[in-house]
């Protein structure tokens, strides 16, 4: 008889556990392409056209990117113009360091003008990318992918039916930078005023479909509209609220000001890093995301563009907010489902009520009591901590698991999700073993009703300062205590196991359902390096389904232990970035430093290849070069380098005047046509105001002060500071080009090895300016 319980038990379990794993697979597989008549070979041969070379901001490389999509939409019978701004973003760090960034951008603007009677009193539809990249990197990902769904999607909105609303179509410059080009078309280009929906269109990798990661103002049409029209829609609003804590690299910018609704779209996997991005190569771009992107853009302009009102009753201009009015989740076989912010305290209230309710119901039948619970959740705790440090552990004491890794230079690795396979395994594996251990000092009421109360309480601090992600606590537990609370129903003791078990089995499936996508989306921004966050979460799944878990038997623990061998010995296996040498930049410099009148070679301290080496001698040492870039700088390898035509930087000091109160200084500076960038910092003297040609740049007490020039050739410079009195200061001025002289070196061999990105080097001449 008791050997017939325990299969049927065990019989339950498998069923119960099967299902379980069904509706995650349902809730994470990538959805199946449908045909379409968006030309993802089009989209590609444009992605390689603008990604041969970087294209950072107001260089030739910037400029022949721009005059190709100007091209592109002409051919098509479109009517681009060109909104040059000049736009400024400071940024001041808790110790008064600013850091200002200034900028001329060549914004690429395109009117598509609706044809209903009343379009031009109607809010206009904006759809905003980026086209320009860091100075290092092709970004086949990071722009050229988006630019080019873009215009195939263009072409597609080309080919069919008119719309009836105006749609404004923003290809910014100047975002790698700041968001410069945003910001100067939201405050500057008249068209700005008229937008009613803003949808800014991203990429954080080279993988993955499209996903809404960000929603704010009066957001509720617009998510409903995107649940409708965009294919395969997947967003949430848990995900906007974790993202600036894990990544936060992709954000909205200015267009977060315009319309009265704001989206935010872009892919998520197959990182790139935020550090070289030297993987950022056409050869890495999976064409299915570009094909999505281009989809998504398309159907969503079709769908707002014809509307009346799904874009808000108007357009209100500069109108920031953070959230927007809407919490939206995927719902595996349903899609996205919203609903309003304000139902997050009644949802919460209601999760107390259960909870209460089940625990007056457990503490009434003795099966528990306040201690054995408050136990219960202190040691859900510890086994929380537990799974974090057991995957740090994992992955900083066996470094052969990942030789080669290096998530933050070059992103994801080829077998990430063998290493997220794994680390669940382990963590689940350590969680049933240790949760059964708190179920025989505590009783299984206790060892369930921890958890829960550990989640209620969680949900209450999410429910105060991150709403947006209530709904990943709430639902779970609503549904985990009503099947908890069943089991307590008259007569439930006389329930065979497999009806207790499938009980037990609906209440953790929105667990399953929420928090699985959830654990398996902060890993993919987080990567392996750091998984205290996927960790965190999947200690909450576990938690809602400790019921399930705590009541299997010992081959459970077993065969998950085997399962994460399993999963960690197949993502060992191979390199983490397959065979093939990872494209580097460039990182060889030309300086010539009018200070010293010297000119060297320079390099960041690591190992040479073949070519660097014929520029540094044998014996030279890596140290710091303390001219130029003072004594906090990293450590460099340097050499003599001969002299060329480069010119040094045209100062001129105009006024210093210190009247024991206060130091005024002005200067000017002759910006070159041929240099893009311009790096000015002032060190030894706090800054209380200071003016470029009568601009104010910064007007409060600054510790330091650096200011990133970008696309000001050929115009002089007059600036003014008010410096702190009687104290030295020294304004150091650095002006790059991207590239090194002719005929100032060796050239690299095009078969050497690792491949470099071209136009990565950098030429930098240098002069100062001392204030005794």
């Amino acid at each position: 008889m008791l050997k017939n319980r325990v299969v049927r038990r065990s019989i339950a379990a498998v069923i119960a556990l099967t299902v379980v794993a069904a509706i995650g697979w349902l809730a994470l597989r990538p959805a199946a392409p449908a045909p379409s008549a968006f030309s993802t070979q089009r989209a590609l041969a444009d992605v390689r056209f603008l990604a041969e070379k970087p294209r950072p901001i107001a260089s030739a490389a910037n400029t022949e990117a721009r005059e190709y999509i100007l091209a592109q939409l002409r051919a098509m019978g479109l009517e681009p113009e060109v909104q040059t701004a000049m736009a400024q973003k400071n940024t001041m760090d808790r110790r008064r360091n600013a850091q200002i960034a200034l900028g001329m951008v060549n914004n690429i603007v395109v009117l598509k003008p609706g044809t209903a009677p009343d379009h031009a009193r109607r809010p206009a539809l904006l759809l905003a990318t980026g086209y320009d990249t860091t100075e290092r990197s092709l970004g086949a990902a990071a722009t050229a992918a988006p630019v080019a769904a873009m215009l195939e999607a263009l072409r597609m909105l080309q080919a069919g039916a008119p719309l009836a609303n105006d749609v404004v179509v923003l290809f910014a410059d100047g975002e790698r930078v700041g968001g410069l080009g945003a910001l100067g078309f939201a405050s500057q280009h008249p068209l700005a005023k008229h937008i009613g929906l803003a949808i800014r269109f991203d990429s954080g990798g080279s993988a993955g479909a499209p996903v809404l990661i960000g929603a704010s103002g009066n957001d509720s049409a617009a998510i409903r509209g995107f649940a409708r029209a965009a294919p395969n829609a997947t967003g949430s609003s848990a995900m906007q609220a974790i993202y600036p804590f894990v990544s936060g690299e992709l954000q909205m910018g200015a267009i977060g000001t315009l319309g009265t609704a704001r989206l935010h779209i872009a892919n998520l996997e197959g990182s790139n890093g935020s550090g070289l991005r030297s993987r950022d190569t056409p050869g890495r771009l999976d064409p299915n995301t570009v094909r999505q992107m281009g989809e998504t853009m398309a159907a969503l302009a079709r769908y707002f563009g014809d509307a009346p009102n799904a874009m808000g009753s108007g357009p209100q201009g500069q109108t920031p907010a953070v959230h927007g009015d809407s919490i939206y989740f995927n719902v595996p076989g349903v899609g996205v489902v919203s609903y309003s912010v304000g139902a997050v305290w009644a949802l919460t209230r209601l999760t107390c009520l259960l909870l209460a309710i089940v625990t007056c119901i457990a503490l009434h039948r003795g099966d528990v009591t306040i201690r054995e619970i408050s136990d219960a959740a202190i040691g859900f705790l510890f086994i929380a901590a537990i799974l974090v440090l057991a995957a740090a552990l994992v992955w900083g004491c066996v470094p052969s698991l990942h030789r080669g890794y290096d998530a933050y230079n070059y992103g994801a690795g080829t077998r990430d999700l063998w290493f997220l396979g794994g680390f669940s395994a382990l963590g689940t594996a350590l969680f049933v073993l240790l949760q059964r251990g708190f179920r025989r000092a505590v009783g299984n009421a206790a060892a369930s009703l921890g958890p829960l109360l550990v989640a209620v309480l969680l949900l209450l601090l999410a429910s105060w300062k991150f709403p947006h992600a209530s709904y990943v606590l709430a639902w779970p537990l609503i549904a985990t205590l009503i099947a908890y609370g069943a089991l307590y129903t008259p007569g439930a003791n006389r329930w065979p196991g497999i009806r207790r078990a499938l009980v037990l089995f609906a209440g953790a499936a929105p667990a399953v359902a929420l928090i699985a996508p959830l654990v398996k989306d902060v890993y993919t921004l987080a990567s392996p390096e750091h998984t205290a966050l996927p960790m965190i979460a999947l200690a909450l799944l576990l938690g809602m389904a400790s019921v399930l878990l705590t009541a299997q038997r010992r081959f459970i623990v077993r065969g998950l232990a085997a399962a994460s061998a399993a999963c960690f010995a197949v993502a060992s296996a191979a390199a983490p970035y397959g065979t093939e040498p990872i494209p580097q930049p460039n990182r060889m410099v030309y300086l010539k430093d009018a200070y010293t009148w010297k000119s060297y070679w320079m390099m960041p301290a690591g190992p040479l290849d073949s070519w660097a080496r014929r520029f540094f001698p044998p014996q030279a040492q890596a140290r710091v070069q303390v001219d130029a870039f003072g004594y906090g700088s990293p450590k460099v390898w340097l050499a003599p380098a001969p002299r060329t035509p480069v010119a040094f930087p045209d100062l001129a000091t105009v006024k210093d005047d210190d009247d024991g109160n206060l130091r005024k200084v002005e200067f000017t500076l002759q910006s070159k046509e041929d240099v893009p960038f311009v790096d000015l910092t002032l060190s030894g003297s706090d800054a209380f105001r200071t003016f470029v040609n009568g601009r104010p740049l910064t007007n409060i007490r600054t510790a330091s002060w650096t200011l990133n020039l970008y696309g000001m050739g050929g115009r002089k410079l007059d600036f003014r500071f008010e410096l702190e009195s009687d104290k030295r200061a020294v304004v150091l001025v650095h002006e790059r080009v991207p590239g090194l002289p002719q005929n100032g070196g060796p050239e690299r061999p095009a078969n050497a090895l690792p491949p470099v990105t071209p136009m990565t080097a950098t030429t930098i001449s240098t002069d100062r300016l001392v204030f005794r």
